[in-house]
């Protein structure tokens, strides 16, 4: 009985070491992802002077008045941390609608896309 319970007690341990292992993974890819999609300094100028000027819809000029008088931040509204950051769905929904067939295009056109993860990453 004593070894079956020490062979569960060895798959539990390597379980839990496999489970650290990706949870370490999955943080480093996470870290990486944010790191590659930071809008630079210049990205948030041109959107905020996009948006002031009424080029982007009434919503992202609103948040950029609000922005523009310290109320809140273009990370702060992207991270979804700001209470306005539901001002974003209208140029979301825009965005959508208008890139929809190119974006599906592109990827259909691409040979290496592969919605599909290789086996070894699941």
């Amino acid at each position: 009985m004593t070894s079956d319970f020490s062979s569960l007690e060895d798959q539990f341990r390597e379980a839990s070491a496999q489970f650290d292992e990706l949870v370490t993974q999955t943080r480093q890819d996470l870290a990486r992802f944010q790191r590659d999609n930071e809008p630079t300094p210049e990205e948030l100028r041109d959107l905020q002077e996009a948006a002031q000027a009424g080029d982007l819809g009434f919503d992202m000029e609103e948040l950029a008045r609000l922005v523009s008088e310290g109320d809140d931040t273009w990370p702060a509204i992207f991270a979804g941390e700001s209470p306005n950051a539901a001002l974003l769905q209208g140029l979301l929904t825009r965005m959508i609608d208008e890139n929809q067939e190119a974006t599906r295009t592109a990827i259909e056109d691409d040979p290496d896309f592969d919605p599909l993860p290789p086996p070894e990453e699941l």
